[in-house]
């Protein structure tokens, strides 16, 4: 078979023809979703290294109660919409995460008749937080509730990386809510050089869930809501499926109090948690360990070496022994977790924690959720 010719004009032609093409179709999915964002007059982006998602519920279930037409997605533990009438489903995934979903959720916005959304930032890089703002959600109201070090592997080590990584979502001529301790100089000065108006909240306690709802009263009160209101509508907010909690019950013939932290991904905030849960025992600890956060892994041993003695140390994969012997543990100190099984693990941490405490810390994924849906069915919360 002779295959037609194709003449050097013919190819630029088609080539030229396929890139205009291409460029009216972005043209226009940009222009359509630039539509949607501005028929949604009240866009809240919610930011942060910790409490993302329990603020947005809590930003989305005042406005509710005051009656506005608002929808919510989160993104923390698993992503979620919550809809104007308060209800629950999943957000579905057909491949990993990317801010371009965010176009999805403008669009799903415009069916539910949405004039208010609340949303939570998902970008772990620079410039994906940069795009999703500037691009995607052009917020007209931006809460950055911590400015924790998480994500080191891509943000970096300096003390002010996460900071300057988090001032990338601060909107233009919007308004910026900051807890008192992300009012620091990277936010401060990129949000005077954008005309965004700052708000600093400083919460009555420095305990996580007064924090996010000091931060969810400010924005409420500056698009109108009572404070009443906001406060009533609080009590339906709901929480994440990996919201710290305490479960009590029994394991292996033995009977244990877990406390599941697993949710919790930075050293700070674990260490805030434990300040808050004092117990009268050693704890045990297990340690949920990812592969591809070594930067975390590091960062968490150096926090419990000096939390918890090393026979308490209970970890789910393999540490080298020079991480260990960094932060000053002994190598041989730590067991490891030789199950996967949620049942079996949870059967042998009660057995080896002999009705002192037992935390789960560390990462959520894999065995961390298995247990957290082990414990909310079977265990009794404290």
């Amino acid at each position: 078979m002779v295959l037609p010719f194709i003449s050097d004009l013919q190819l630029f032609q088609a080539v030229l023809a396929a890139a205009v093409a291409i460029t009216l179709w972005l043209w226009l999915a940009a222009a359509l979703h630039a539509r949607r964002v501005r028929r949604v007059p009240l866009r809240i982006h919610v930011a942060g290294s910790r409490g993302k998602t329990s603020t947005a519920r809590l930003i989305g279930a005042a406005l509710r109660a005051d009656g506005r037409q608002v929808l919510v997605k989160t993104t923390g533990t698993d992503p979620l919409l919550i809809l104007p009438d308060g209800s629950e489903r999943p957000w579905p995934r057909w491949a990993p995460p990317s801010i371009s979903e965010q176009v999805r959720f403008f669009r799903e916005a415009a069916r539910q008749g949405a004039k208010a959304v609340v949303l939570e930032s998902m970008a772990i890089e620079p410039e994906y937080l940069w795009a999703s703002e500037e691009y995607l959600v052009q917020a007209t109201h931006t809460v950055i509730t911590n400015v924790r070090p998480d994500h080191v592997e891509v943000v970096g080590r300096d003390p002010l990386a996460a900071a300057h990584a988090m001032s990338l979502v601060i909107p233009r001529r919007g308004t910026l809510f900051l807890a008192a301790e992300a009012a620091v100089p990277p936010i401060l000065e990129r949000a005077a050089r954008l005309g965004c108006r700052v708000e600093t909240i400083v919460a009555s306690d420095s305990a996580h869930e007064v924090q996010n709802q000091a931060m969810a009263l400010a924005v409420a009160r500056s698009v109108g809501v009572d404070e009443a209101v906001a406060r009533a509508g609080f009590a339906s907010a709901g929480q994440d499926a990996g919201s710290f909690f305490l479960a009590r019950g029994q394991a292996g013939g033995q009977a244990f109090t877990f406390a599941s932290a697993f949710a919790c991904n930075d050293p700070q905030s674990l260490e805030q948690l434990w300040r808050e849960n004092p117990a009268p025992q050693v704890p045990l600890v297990l340690f949920n360990l990812r592969d591809d956060r070594p930067e975390r892994t590091r960062a968490f041993l150096a926090l419990l070496a000096r939390l918890v003695p090393a026979q308490r140390l209970v970890l789910t994969g393999h540490v080298p022994g020079r991480w260990l012997r960094a932060v000053g543990l002994d190598p041989a100190g730590p067991r490891r977790l030789r199950t996967r099984d949620p049942g079996r693990a949870l059967a042998q941490l009660a057995q080896a924690a002999q009705g002192a405490p037992i935390w789960g810390v560390g990462n959520y994924s894999h065995l961390g959720r298995e247990l957290v849906a082990l414990l909310r069915r079977e265990g009794a919360p404290c």
